[in-house]
């Protein structure tokens, strides 16, 4: 009955998730779109921030329980499930993603780099200070990148948008986002809770039920994101919002790095996943090189790099 429990826990902890993402993401897009702000940028930084809030929680609350283990875990397994299922999905269903008309190569290329970056720094098997502050770096030199290039998508008259949206709306929507991260924090710390859990009932280490599990379950919002776009046709944004918040575990991974000072993991467990975000990156990189836009058949091939790594992880379990 515990075991049932516990299950049922986790569940509906994803449930809340999955429902204030959406109130979230629908209150962002509305702000957004009344600074004529739209487009990869905004997507990039303010929807693969706040869709980050369920990793920073993790973060925060595996450092506080002294299992940084289960950040560092879900962070990494996070970007697998960005990147090579949740982008490829959107590209199969969405009848490919233009990626030319949101970022440039040099920027996308940097972008897979420092997202590819933790799952590198892990593989002597300690993750220091240091090693965190590179990570910082690396998210500050793409921000700069992205910002000197910019490219909007979209274009529109500010002022005739703030008669159309007042200042009722905007505070409204405030509190909407205000109330979803919140609600997304705390499901996200009953998630941590349930990894710990299960971690002990199947007697694996808690990183590698972070990067198969919380993996799955913090990345709610990027899926509702990916209905979301697929639904109105903007597969461009969503794409904006998934190097985001790849980019993001990044960020994060050197804070936790910082705040918990010298730690070590079972670095063994993670080189097979480490070869795969870089083979996969790889690819996902060349094929958007050669045609500027990730097809329905590119997106297919990138699908059979997440169901390696479904397959590896599992049998890691038994």
């Amino acid at each position: 009955m515990t075991l049932f429990v516990q299950i049922l826990t986790f569940l509906i902890s994803i449930g809340i998730i999955w429902f204030f993402a959406g109130l979230l993401i629908e209150s962002v897009t509305r702000i957004a779109r009344r600074f004529c702000k739209t487009g990869f940028i905004t997507a990039f930084f303010i929807l693969g921030t706040l869709t980050s809030i369920s990793e920073f929680s993790v973060a925060v609350h595996a450092t506080a329980d002294g299992v940084p283990g289960v950040s560092v875990g879900n962070l990494i397994g996070g970007v697998v499930v960005v990147l090579l299922f949740i982008v490829p999905m959107l590209a199969i269903a969405g009848k490919g993603i233009a990626v030319n008309e949101a970022v440039s190569r040099r920027g996308l290329l940097l972008i897979l780099a420092a997202v590819a970056l933790p799952a590198l720094l892990i593989l002597d098997g300690d993750i220091t200070r240091g090693e965190g502050l590179i990570a910082l770096l690396s998210y500050a030199v793409i921000a700069y990148v992205l910002y000197r290039e910019r490219k909007a998508i979209n274009a529109c008259d500010v002022r005739e948008e703030a008669v159309r949206y007042g200042v009722g709306s905007l505070l409204a929507d405030g509190g909407r986002i205000l109330l979803g991260s919140v609600a997304i924090f705390l499901a996200a710390h009953v998630l941590v809770e349930q990894a710990v859990f299960f971690a002990q009932e199947l007697r694996v280490a808690p990183s590698l039920i972070g990067l198969l599990m919380l993996s799955v379950g913090t990345n709610v919002p990027e899926i509702a994101v990916a209905v979301r776009a697929i639904l109105s046709g903007r597969a461009d944004v969503a794409f904006g919002d998934y190097l985001g918040s790849a980019a993001m575990n990044t960020f994060i991974f050197g804070l936790v790095a910082i705040a918990n000072g010298t730690f070590f993991i079972e670095a063994k467990s993670f080189m097979p996943t480490v070869a795969i975000i870089v083979v996969g990156f790889a690819a996902l990189y060349l094929f958007v090189r050669k045609k500027s836009i990730l097809s329905r058949r590119a997106g297919a091939v990138l699908l059979l790099f997440y169901a390696l790594f479904l397959l590896i992880q599992i049998g890691e379990m038994f």
